[in-house]
């Protein structure tokens, strides 16, 4: 008999409990909360890439590099890397675009006014 097992992801997620629950709580389908989720993900990448970013601006792809580069989990698979750059580069043309309309720096924005231009 085949053992099930769950796999916590959530210490290596940058994302809280607290904000996937608040995302899980909104009206939105499966899909849309999926995408949601991959937006409020790569934010806090970006923001962890951006310590020193008072202007509160998208990191630089080199940025997005050398945090690929520093974590343990993604520096031996080349392929996953590729990955998270395709998802950061549409993340942030979304978060650039919302951070326009909502007249703030892109880090600055919040899993709530992700939220509301989602529930729109």
């Amino acid at each position: 008999m085949m053992e099930s097992t769950f796999v916590d992801n959530s210490k290596n997620s940058p994302l809280s409990k607290e904000d996937i629950n608040m995302i899980g709580l909104t009206n939105l389908s499966a899909s849309e909360k999926h995408h949601l989720r991959m937006l409020a993900h790569c934010l806090q990448c970006f923001k962890s890439m951006s310590k020193d970013n008072p202007r509160g601006l998208i990191p630089l792809k080199e940025e997005w590099l050398e945090w690929c580069l520093k974590n343990p989990i993604m520096v031996k698979d080349d392929e996953f890397v590729q990955v998270m750059f395709e998802q950061f580069s549409g993340a942030a043309i979304q978060l650039e675009r919302l951070s326009n309309d909502l007249k703030v720096a892109p880090l600055d924005l919040t899993l709530r006014n992700l939220i509301d231009a989602y529930e729109v």
